[in-house]
């Protein structure tokens, strides 16, 4: 059977909007299951710390395009 979406972005890079949030995140998906989703940010201080958010708590989320990862290094590098 053939894995879908949003199991199918284990391992890669998506853009994920949390209900509420006013930017979305760039992340890398670990797992996903009935619950909802785990993730890692990409850089900064949480970098590569799994984080569990439930479903009702993701608002849209879509896999990443170049520009996003232009973004979220032009982010990372006003914040240090």
């Amino acid at each position: 059977m053939e894995k879908q979406i949003p199991r199918s972005w284990i391992g890669e890079d998506i853009l994920l909007a949390r209900t509420g949030a006013a930017e979305s995140e760039l992340v890398n998906i670990k797992e996903v299951n009935e619950m909802g989703l785990a993730y890692t940010y990409k850089a900064g201080e949480l970098k590569e710390v799994p984080i569990f958010v439930p479903w009702s708590s993701v608002s849209w989320m879509r896999p990443s395009i170049p520009a996003d990862m232009e973004e979220s290094e032009t982010n990372t590098e006003n914040v240090e």
